[in-house]
């Protein structure tokens, strides 16, 4: 029985270690009471779009001032050197200011009739843009010509491409469409990019798509099992997990893709809170509540 017990405490401080946290942050960023949900970036939050633009660094601190854009901020997305990306769209038009750890405003990357909604960089400091492309005659219309949703843009503000043809996904909302709030719409592994996006006529109907770092398609999986508070999150080391929770609002859950069975795994003792983004090979979940947001970094299964 002693023998029992013993290989008992074993087994549990095991299973403790593996649900504990790397790492753990208080930040500065708050909810208060009415209070639109942020949207989250490798331990960045921020507000954007109808709210005035506010960024928390990953540390919990204020990001340094940044100018206003010519337009809404539609996105950010923060790279290892510091350098932060900020996707806005106006009326008429649409860009992306790259900004240095101070705040200042780099340069200015113009991108016309493409609107960049969504952004990620790469370990090449290269940055993944996915949004959508308006119409040459109606700037409030999609474009009736096929366009590729994904552009990349080299450190010098160079294009370096463009992917993934619009004709490729189902009538209805551009896959690339501008979500306000949401986050992890697109993220950049060692090996690939992950997008999560609309196909489909209405918000529900979503997939998950995948492309090689040339901008070849690799993979589709439909994600319209998952439709009730939904958050996806790409680590680094290309597992994506994603959360939600049942039709009446309870029961949340964290599944993972299985690329050989292409199913979607249930993930056991998967940590508390509300998963909002991936960092390097690491899950971070977040505790709402009125008050400071909390987020705890986690090893991932």
């Amino acid at each position: 029985m002693v023998k029992s017990f013993a290989l008992l405490a074993v087994f549990t401080s095991v299973v403790a270690a593996a649900n504990a946290p790397i790492r753990e942050v208080t930040s500065d960023a708050a909810v208060v009471s009415g209070m639109p949900v942020p949207a989250f970036s490798k331990g960045y939050i921020y507000w954007a779009g109808l709210e005035p633009l506010r960024i928390y660094t990953a540390d919990g601190h204020p990001q340094p001032h940044i100018s206003t854009p010519n337009g809404r901020v539609e996105a950010i997305a923060a790279d290892t050197d510091g350098t932060l990306a900020l996707a806005w769209t106006s009326e008429t038009t649409g860009g992306i200011d790259l900004h240095d750890p101070s705040g200042a405003l780099v340069k200015t990357v113009q991108t016309g009739r493409y609107r960049p909604t969504h952004l990620s960089f790469a370990e090449d400091h290269s940055l993944w843009c996915l949004g959508w492309q308006v119409d040459a005659s109606n700037a409030h219309m999609p474009d009736k010509a096929d366009y590729m949703i994904i552009r990349r843009i080299l450190a010098d503000g160079q294009l370096a491409g463009a992917y993934l043809a619009r004709s490729l996904f189902p009538r209805g909302l551009e896959p690339g469409a501008e979500s306000w709030q949401q986050s992890n719409r697109i993220t950049v592994s060692h090996n690939g990019v992950g997008l999560w996006v609309y196909s489909g006529m209405y918000g529900a109907k979503t997939e998950w798509v995948e492309l090689d770092l040339n901008g070849n398609l690799t993979g589709r999986w439909r994600l319209d099992q998952f439709v009730n508070d939904l958050r996806v999150a790409f680590t680094s080391d290309g597992h994506v997990f994603v959360y939600h929770r049942d039709l009446d609002g309870r029961n949340p859950g964290v599944h993972t893709l299985d690329r050989a069975s292409s199913t979607w795994q249930m993930v056991q003792s998967a940590p508390t809170g509300y998963l909002v983004s991936a960092d390097g090979e690491a899950l971070i979940f977040a505790d709402f509540g009125l008050g400071p947001i909390h987020l705890r970094w986690y090893q991932h299964p």
